[in-house]
């Protein structure tokens, strides 16, 4: 079944869903419905179902183990969102990230095992981190709700998880020496600004899983569904925190402790239900589907390479040709050039650069990145003067960005006159120079150095395209 733009709505045949037994698929299902309606039973018959049980090193062990899992899902989604430039799934590894991290703490200040005494900075840890992934989760259920939104969350991507390492940090830094304001903080936050924050987090927990749930209620699959389960269980985990956390170690306290580590599991679970390659596919946004975007466009291929096979040793043109894309890749999507390698063809490489909108000068890093990659093949060449040398091209414009495939196998191509012009004007770049069109030199700082290359002839345009070989770029 098809949506708009052509773009599937439902994929019959990859659904995760598919490789799981109809048992363990029926009791997956019930687990994610019901465990939230039998924490909330319990939770309001606390009086009723509350011994005591003290285990600090259980404690110690279980929530530091939760806090590192949430932090490699966290890792996982951001290597996911960052590269398809999904904003979803971005802010959601940016609240696993924050949970996972005062999780974390929150184990480390277990008192009795690296402490003496409990501290209320580490005790506070989790309902306070929880918050602050609460607003990111919020965030991740209505980034789709304004056109800007998911382009600026993209661009600020590493400023946004700077400042959780930094928080983490400082909160560390502030329970150990017991400065303001956490000195003195009421356990758990009783009768505090902490019991606030733990109910306001269990509201917007309670709107993120809604929203979601309006969102993929018609495709429901896995993944989501995990998600929306996740955020409810927090909800209640919250909710409880606010509730009966003045008892610590009795069973109340522990339920709502195990209340995240379920979320966590199922997410988990859920996560690695997927194909590796995309994980977290069924979150992305119709943005990161589909999409234009103004970027540039470089081509880089070798002059003669197929005379230079006619006669080369099969083992020599592979050594050769391993070392051009060893080469070339990091500096393409390495470097500090910031761009991103689309494919090889052949003796070619095609990559993009502001594919996902957070590069405004894209043509001045591409048109750098050539001539980086050319001054970097010269001195490749000097210790092989038979292998051939490079042509590179960048071209700027609007294109076309487009998920295809299916389950096993998924691309984000690139489409568009744009891409056409930058792949033929390769063809007419010199060797070892750099040729770029028109809207890529209108781009460049005006101390740049080129040379014109007016009214070219390139195949399947029938007006002539103006051109410019570019010498230099200044920083």
């Amino acid at each position: 079944m098809e949506g708009p733009n052509g773009i599937p709505t439902s994929e019959p045949d990859g659904s995760p869903f598919r490789s799981l037994p109809g048992g363990l698929l029926t009791a997956l299902w019930i687990a994610v419905f019901a465990l939230p309606i039998i924490g909330f039973v319990s939770l309001l018959e606390r009086s009723n179902l509350d011994p005591e049980w003290t285990s600090a090193r259980l404690h110690f062990v279980l929530f530091l183990a939760v806090g590192l899992g949430a932090c490699v899902l966290a890792y996982i989604a951001g290597q996911a969102a960052d590269r398809r430039g999904d904003a979803r799934v971005l802010l959601l590894s940016t609240a696993f990230l924050v949970t996972g991290g005062f999780l974390a703490v929150h184990a480390l200040g277990t008192p009795g095992i690296l402490l003496n005494d409990e501290k209320p900075g580490f005790a506070t840890a989790i309902p306070v981190g929880m918050f602050l992934a609460s607003l990111f989760a919020l965030g991740s259920a209505f980034v789709d709700f304004r056109p800007g939104f998911a382009p600026t969350i993209i661009r600020h991507r590493i400023t946004m998880r700077t400042c959780v390492y930094i928080a983490t940090g400082l909160w560390i830094f502030f329970s150990l020496l017991e400065l303001p304001p956490l000195a003195g903080t009421a356990a758990e936050g009783v009768g505090g600004p902490v019991q606030v924050l733990a109910a306001l987090g269990a509201a917007l927990y309670t709107i993120a899983a809604i929203r979601y749930l309006m969102i993929y209620r018609r495709k429901l699959v896995l993944l989501p569904a995990s998600i929306i389960a996740c955020f409810v269980l927090l909800a209640e985990a919250m909710f409880g925190s606010a509730l009966v956390t003045e008892r610590t170690w009795h069973a109340s306290w522990w339920e709502w402790h195990g209340l995240i580590v379920i979320a966590y599991l199922i997410v988990l679970f859920a996560a690695r239900q997927q194909w590796s390659e995309e994980r977290f596919r069924h979150l992305y946004l119709k943005t990161t589907r589909e999409r234009t975007q103004t970027l540039s466009i470089l081509f880089a291929d070798l002059e003669n390479y197929t005379t230079f096979v006619e006669h080369a040793d099969p083992a020599e043109t592979a050594m050769m040709l391993s070392a051009f894309y060893a080469l070339a890749t990091p500096i393409l999507s390495g470097g500090g050039f910031g761009g991103r390698v689309e494919k090889f063809i052949g003796d070619a490489i095609m990559a993009s650069f502001n594919s996902h909108g957070d590069q405004p000068d894209h043509a001045v890093w591409a048109t750098r990145a050539g001539l980086e990659l050319q001054r970097q093949m010269a001195l490749l060449l000097a210790n092989h003067p038979s292998w051939p040398r490079a042509r590179v091209a960048v071209n700027s414009g609007d294109a076309l960005i487009r998920e295809l495939g299916g389950p096993g196998h998924v691309a984000s191509e690139v489409f568009g006159d744009t891409i056409n012009v930058g792949a033929r004007l390769e063809s007419q770049a010199p060797v070892g120079g750099v040729l770029i069109g028109s809207e890529t030199f209108r781009r460049l700082p005006p101390q740049s150095v080129v040379e014109s290359r007016p009214g070219l002839r390139v195949k399947g345009k029938q007006a002539p395209v103006d051109a410019y070989v570019v010498h230099s770029v200044p920083a």
